[in-house]
């Protein structure tokens, strides 16, 4: 069993440590947070161990998972940490995640519970995909995408990288989605998102854009 730490202490770290609760291969000896107050402190019955920079000098191996849900800081971390070849960032999969034929993934994501990915799907690295989320056929998820819960990803959709999308987003087939963008909670998308916007409604509109 493989000692982990996970990076953050807020609610996504917590969901983290309720995955590890019922995964035997990793056991969890604690958290990692830059907010000073915190350590020493007790998060989900483990210990906050002190600032994220402490992970540059660890000197034995020890996985780690990255439990912040931002993807532009999931990507400021990993660059920082990846110095550290004594770091390993493995792909947690939850006991009740539904994982089909031909499913692949890159390092560092997490794919919580009652998640199901069907058939014939690419993932990169570094995304969250949250509880009850679904992925369809023939589909291509990028890198730093952070997938909130019970979203609905049809087939033959690509998604780029570092993208949030909404708790409860519908994604009709064959869309593709760009960067850096925003998915409203419970929008429907039907059409192709452009990168560097914000995106809501039923279906979908741009709202704000940026460079």
């Amino acid at each position: 069993m493989d000692d982990l730490i996970i990076i953050g202490a807020g609610g996504f770290a917590k969901e983290i440590a309720f995955l590890l609760q019922r995964a035997s291969e990793y056991n969890l000896i604690g958290f990692v947070d830059d907010e000073v107050s915190l350590s020493g402190q007790k998060l989900a019955g483990k210990p906050i161990l002190g600032p994220i920079n402490m992970l540059l000098s660890y000197d034995k191996p020890i996985s780690v998972a990255i439990g912040i849900a931002s993807s532009n800081v999931k990507k400021k971390i990993y660059s920082k940490l990846k110095k550290n070849q004594n770091i390993n960032f493995p792909n947690l999969v939850d006991t009740t995640a539904l994982v089909g034929v031909n499913v692949k993934l890159g390092i560092g994501n997490i794919l919580m519970a009652n998640s199901t990915y069907t058939a014939d799907i690419n993932i990169g690295d570094f995304n969250m995909i949250n509880i009850g989320s679904t992925v369809g056929h023939d589909s291509n998820i990028g890198d730093f995408n952070s997938i909130f819960p019970s979203v609905n990803i049809s087939g033959y959709v690509t998604i780029g990288n570092n993208n949030q999308i909404g708790v409860g987003t519908k994604i009709i087939q064959s869309i593709c989605i760009a960067d850096n963008s925003i998915i409203g909670a419970g929008s429907v998308v039907i059409q192709n998102i452009e990168n560097n916007t914000k995106n809501v409604g039923v279906p979908t509109r741009i709202i704000e854009s940026w460079e």
